[in-house]
């Protein structure tokens, strides 16, 4: 099978959209997939777009050019061109946008972690949207969805928007869960040594993300402040983002800023902050999917998070992690963790159930693979049941 994978941005450049696209297309070609590269696509914003994204932004709106109908024509121009002469059994691309106005005879298969409907009012920068990007939003997704042969999505919040709010055929929307991209490599027998050697002296947070309001900083503050006043020694470790500045003097906070998934030294730091954790914390306000989750168990650490968003088709409570109502207080969190951590046998046993959801669902090969069996049931001729049996 020869796939045409199709996308505006750099697909093989690791720190595109957390790594998603790279992971999946390093996975298609070690799974036998030939790949056709339509990427990255030379299409620059118009000096139009530009100042109507200021005009809005002055009077309290938000825009982005991305669902303009003359960008989503562009992509398809140059798709065109750049196929010219060239055939493919399908055609796949890591998001919704592109295929939105593609003109092909080939199978149209994507997937995405929401649809529009799912952001708009949930994410910050999705709120007080213009009409004018409220219309296109909502159109481009249509069409896509109307375009598509296959839309695949990591979770059944984000599904059910594909069918119940935009109409589509259940037949053609999928959910995959997304794999991890850092610690893809880890193997049973450092994980569970890694698991063994977390020490009981101490409870040990790790809270990963760029947004510390959307992410749920304070909470995790306030929660690790609660485990201390019960008798708790606690370290958190925070990645990827600067902690406010009224919780400096709390000496048990330790800030490592973002760490460069290019730099090897902070690659290797980042990994032993994973090994040596005991629970991934982050309690989002909004998330889409969450790939720290999965990233999480593949270290073999539980995940406490927040029933919202996409979470719950990734954490299963009491399985590969601890999920509470958004409404849950730090209280709430405080008993959760601690009630968990006090039995080291039960929770050692909850560490290696984590790892075991990577192993069977949360990785890229499982992704890949459900994939092809999908493409082989919608579109019957492109040769992916014979690739998917092969690498089962």
């Amino acid at each position: 099978m020869k796939i045409a994978y199709f996308f505006h941005r750099d697909a093989e450049n690791p720190s595109v959209q957390s790594g998603r696209p790279a992971s999946i297309l390093a996975e298609l070609r070690n799974l036998g997939v030939e790949i056709e590269p339509v990427f990255p696509l030379k299409i620059k914003p118009s000096p139009r777009w530009l100042a109507k994204k200021i005009l809005y932004r002055l009077k309290g709106r938000y825009y982005r050019w991305d669902r303009e109908p003359e960008y989503l024509a562009s992509f398809a121009e140059e798709f065109s061109t750049k196929m010219s002469g060239k055939n493919v059994d399908v055609i796949f691309s890591p998001g919704s946008e592109v295929v939105s106005r593609l003109q092909t005879d080939r199978p149209v298969t994507f997937c995405a972690d929401a649809t529009f409907a799912n952001l708009v009012d949930y994410y910050e920068d999705f709120t007080n949207v213009s009409r004018e990007y409220f219309r296109q939003g909502h159109r481009q997704e249509a069409a896509a969805l109307a375009r598509t042969a296959l839309a695949v999505y990591p979770s059944d919040w984000a599904a059910r928007s594909a069918i119940d709010f935009y109409g589509t055929d259940p037949d053609k929307v999928s959910v995959i869960p997304f794999g991890a991209n850092f610690g893809r490599q880890n193997k049973r027998e450092q994980v569970w040594r890694w698991i063994e050697d977390r020490p009981r002296s101490c409870l040990r947070l790790l809270f990963v993300g760029r947004h510390w309001q959307r992410k749920g900083g304070e909470l995790v503050v306030a929660t690790a402040q609660r485990l201390i006043q019960s008798g708790y020694r606690v370290e958190l470790d925070v990645v990827g983002c600067q902690v406010p500045r009224h919780h400096c003097n709390l000496t048990w906070i330790r800030q490592h800023g973002v760490l460069n998934s290019g730099i090897p030294a902070e690659v290797y730091k980042f990994s032993r902050l994973f090994a040596g954790a005991h629970y991934v914390f982050v309690p989002s306000r909004a998330e889409a999917y969450g790939m720290i989750f999965a990233e999480g168990n593949a270290f073999g650490l539980p995940v406490v998070t927040t029933a919202t968003g996409g979470i719950p088709s990734i954490v299963r409570d009491g399985r590969n992690g601890l999920l509470l109502p958004l409404s849950a207080p730090a209280s709430d969190y405080a008993e959760a963790i601690s009630a968990s951590f006090a039995n080291r046998e039960q929770y050692q046993q909850l560490c290696r159930q984590a790892f075991f959801e990577f192993e069977r669902r949360l990785n890229w090969g499982a992704f890949c693979r459900q994939y092809l069996e999908r493409v082989a049931e919608c579109c019957p001729r492109s040769g992916g049941n014979r690739l998917a049996r092969t690498n089962s």
